[in-house]
């Protein structure tokens, strides 16, 4: 019997060896940059939760087409490993393997006796909301995020299809997610036909979209490397789904808010319920919150506003008699005006 090895154990001088894994993401078949080969790219991982970047090519796509359906879990024996060609490095482990003709690759409930499957994996490297615009364009990252709104697919001006949907984390910021082409009919298909359940994503290799040449945060967008999972089986994302639960009500009337009449989506605060002032303590680092309160002033006298000129908005701040005025500012006849005007006693306050 072959010996049972873990991912990092294995190197390309391993003689019969097995491992036991689970396939923790799936692209879809590729073409190279010639388009003379085509390829699959799978990343596999141990009980340890190591992982390896398995690659898959032309023929043997289809040899195992049957196999390696996402979080299930195999034996593995005798891949073909080696170190990465200079230049393709993978983050993930030193070697890569190669899954041919000659690999053995055995369902767990297939072997005699049948084994467990691995439990769902927990390994996530995740970037959070409040970083995306901090991101350079060319960097890909993962995202664990829920779905709470999408629109049909439509063209651009140049004829390339995308489709748009809203994503949101548990801190309840969104922003949008542009999916192009052949993604449209994958799990674009898949997610607008799921958005009454609120579909959670890990969508991994992500990019930032930018605005025109700049470097501006518009919204995530899948690129040429990116994998979609619907539902994943992670308890990061099942803790979402709960969490869902809790404003499933507020969920429903975002969704109405942000679909246009014409059926397109657009990217709208999400609005919350307002707080007391005695739950500010309660609320988790880093929330967003509305907390209505009435201000207690120091003094009678106090201005909630100061005048500036109605053209070149120079304050006057230690004036308070609305009028017109010659502006040395702006070398011309104004009228000065309110500006940071409150006209009541309560106020709602946004931390």
């Amino acid at each position: 019997m072959a010996q049972r090895y873990t991912i990092n154990m294995i190197t390309p001088d391993t003689k019969d060896w097995t491992c036991k894994v689970q396939v923790v993401d799936k692209s879809r078949p590729r073409d190279n940059k010639d388009k003379t080969t085509k390829y699959q790219v799978l990343v596999l991982q141990d009980e340890e939760e190591n992982q390896v970047q398995a690659t898959i090519f032309s023929t043997d796509i289809t040899y195992f087409e049957n196999e390696f359906a996402p979080f299930k879990t195999y034996l593995v024996s005798v891949a073909h490993v080696k170190l990465p060609p200079l230049g393709y490095e993978n983050p993930l482990n030193k070697f890569v393997w190669t899954l041919d003709k000659n690999t053995i690759v055995e369902p767990v409930e297939e072997v005699k006796p049948p084994e467990d499957p691995l439990p769902p994996p927990t390994r996530l490297t995740l970037t959070t909301f409040h970083t995306f615009e901090y991101q350079s364009k060319e960097f890909e990252f993962d995202v664990l995020a829920i779905v709470i709104n999408g629109s049909p697919s439509t063209k651009t001006a140049t004829g390339k299809r995308i489709q748009e949907f809203i994503v949101m984390d548990k801190l309840k910021n969104s922003t949008k997610l542009t999916l192009w082409e052949d993604f449209i009919d994958h799990e674009g298909v898949k997610l607008f036909n799921q958005l009454h359940d609120y579909p959670i994503i890990l969508a991994r290799r992500i990019g930032k979209s930018s605005s025109g040449t700049s470097n501006r945060f518009v919204g995530l967008t899948s690129k040429f490397n990116t994998t979609i999972e619907i539902n994943p089986p992670y308890p990061q994302a099942a803790e979402l789904r709960t969490w869902i639960k809790t404003i499933e009500t507020k969920l429903v009337a975002y969704k109405m808010k942000s679909t246009t009449p014409i059926g397109s989506i657009m990217l709208i605060p999400f609005e919350d319920e307002v707080i007391s002032v005695a739950n500010i303590q309660a609320q988790p680092p880093g929330q967003v919150f509305n907390v209505e309160a009435e201000l207690s002033l120091a003094s009678k006298d106090q201005r909630f506003s100061v005048l500036a000129c109605s053209n070149c908005k120079q304050l006057f701040t230690r004036y308070n008699v609305r009028r017109e005025i010659y502006c040395t500012s702006c070398h011309q006849s104004t009228h000065l005006i309110p500006r940071y005007i409150c006209s009541s006693s309560k106020l709602i306050i946004t931390n």
